[in-house]
């Protein structure tokens, strides 16, 4: 049974001036209860059975229950038939106050996201929506975007202005920008929403929906990074060219550690602080707030890869290696490797278009698979990567790591790996 609405006037109700205060009679589920009104009629304006006659009256009312109508109207039906008579009253009374005219600085908003998300720690996203905010302000060409302004419109023009604007220097690149950027202020906008919206109780302060029209486009296919074995091998057999302390020494240290590592990435390699003689155990940052075993790894240093180990390793036993005491932090690491692979991908003998470190972990899990016969369950572990299918049976298991201890030595035998000094 729904809401129903209608003007009342009660003998028992009659004032000393001989008025009569109108009621509006709220019927729910059968119960009833009554909304005071501030108009006051007299016998004039009602029949002998107290019934409205007055027009005036009779029409100001009707804007009152309407208005009414219109409230009870946004309560869902199944939210409705659970609801006693008392809680339309107080949904009706505070519905004004729940949806007033509501103001965000969308930009402001995700600059404040951006913060929560480096203190979490999740330094990999909090930068990528970083770029994407500073992107849309770029073509905005302002720091500020009421909410409301977060338009399918807007998103369609934006979407065009990266199609066309050429990429900025150690920046995502033209034909991903769309993507990655539309996606990640759909993101924003949804923690928007999911923060100031509640919708069991029918508040609305952000009712608009443009990703419902607007479609972000999907990502192109990722290029290829792995490398082969023989460029591989070309790497290792730089040698002692480098001078002792370089950025491209430290490049090619670091990419052969980490394929020697199962593709450990920069970020882990700086920050990890765990080992003993035969084992480096870490959490991966990338994944490790979206695991309950927070994404542990144990690799095992084989003897093929412990020179480079013991080359790089911190001497104050703070931490596994010492790239923290060279460089202030993981990005600018990550920064002076990738910068040195450039310039060691051109060399002759190597010949890497735009050689990168995650190559390494690239080229780990491509010829483990294609060369090295070892399964897609093993590779997938020995990664260190999230199954959504797994993550529950994940933590009834005891963890062993001896199937990617065995993969990673069939992976080295395989390319020959050498320490290149």
């Amino acid at each position: 049974m729904g809401t129903t609405f209608k003007a009342v006037v009660y003998a028992h109700h009659k004032k000393e001036d001989g008025t009569y205060n109108v009621k509006i009679r709220v019927t729910h589920n059968r119960k009833r209860k009554h909304i005071a009104t501030n108009i006051f009629v007299t016998k004039e304006d009602l029949t002998r059975g107290l019934k409205l006659k007055s027009q005036n009256v009779i029409d100001k009312l009707k804007t009152e229950i309407d208005r009414y109508m219109e409230i009870v109207s946004t309560i869902g039906a199944y939210q409705a038939k659970e609801m006693s008579v008392d809680d339309v009253m107080n949904y009706i009374a505070t519905y004004e106050e729940r949806n007033k005219h509501f103001e965000l600085d969308f930009i402001d908003f995700s600059r404040k996201v951006i913060k929560e998300t480096f203190d979490a720690g999740r330094d990999g996203t909090a930068l990528s929506y970083e770029t994407s905010i500073n992107s849309l302000v770029r073509f905005l060409g302002d720091e500020h975007l009421p909410i409301a302004g977060v338009t399918v419109q807007l998103l369609e023009d934006y979407c065009m202005w990266l199609k066309k604007i050429p990429p900025r220097k150690n920046r995502v690149k033209g034909e991903r920008a769309p993507s990655l950027y539309l996606g990640n202020i759909r993101i924003l906008h949804n923690k928007a929403k999911d923060l100031y919206n509640d919708e069991d109780a029918g508040v609305i302060r952000i009712p608009l929906s443009p990703f419902k029209k607007f479609k972000v486009p999907k990502p192109p296919v990722t290029r290829k990074r792995s490398i082969t074995i023989e460029q591989l091998q070309a790497i290792m057999s730089i040698g002692g060219k480098f001078p002792k302390g370089s950025r491209l020494e430290l490049a090619r240290d670091v990419f052969l550690l980490s394929f020697g590592l199962i593709g450990m990435n920069t970020v882990d390699l700086f920050n990890c602080n765990i080992i003993s003689s035969e084992r480096i155990t870490y959490d991966r940052t990338k994944t490790h707030t979206r695991r309950v075993d927070n994404a542990t790894i144990s690799i095992k240093i084989e003897k093929e890869v412990r020179c480079l180990v013991d080359k790089y390793r911190d001497k104050t036993g703070k931490r596994v290696f010492n790239f923290y005491q060279r460089y202030a932090d993981h990005n600018v690491f990550n920064a002076n490797v990738n910068k040195g692979l450039k310039i060691i991908g051109k060399m002759e003998n190597v010949a890497i278009d735009d050689l990168e470190f995650y190559a390494a972990r690239h080229t780990w899990a491509t010829l483990a698979r294609n060369k090295a016969n070892i399964d897609k369950a093993t590779i997938h572990e020995a990664l260190n990567h999230v199954d959504e299918q797994m993550r529950i049976t994940d933590i009834y298991i005891d963890k062993d790591y001896s199937k990617q201890d065995e993969a990673n030595k069939k992976v080295l035998a395989l390319v020959e790996f050498k320490c290149p000094f």
